[in-house]
């Protein structure tokens, strides 16, 4: 048995996934989803004024985020989720272990 993770995603009532064999995977795909949500990557300075009002954010460099280990990727995730929860379009993404029998 091998563990697989798996990002699970909604966004406007559809669907979406992708499975990675590192937890450090699915926690990155799943961190560049929540900026691109955000605007964040196309435009930092003022989604980050929208969302924290000149307060600091948590990183959204993914150069600096492939760099993390898996336990700071899972809470800058936890932050980045917690901006996502109060949304109109009905978005969320969520990381599941799975395993899978070989």
């Amino acid at each position: 048995m091998i563990n697989t993770w798996s990002t699970l995603g909604v966004f406007e009532g559809e669907l979406f996934t992708s499975v990675h064999l590192t937890e450090k995977g699915a926690l990155l795909n799943a961190l560049e989803d929540m900026l691109m949500f955000l605007g964040i990557d196309e435009n930092p300075e003022e989604a980050l004024d929208r969302h924290f009002d000149g307060e600091p954010a948590p990183c959204y460099d993914l150069a600096e985020m492939y760099k993390m280990n898996r336990q700071q990727l899972s809470t800058l995730f936890n932050q980045w989720a917690e901006i996502t929860w109060d949304n109109d379009e009905g978005y969320q993404i969520e990381i599941y272990k799975t395993p899978v029998k070989v």
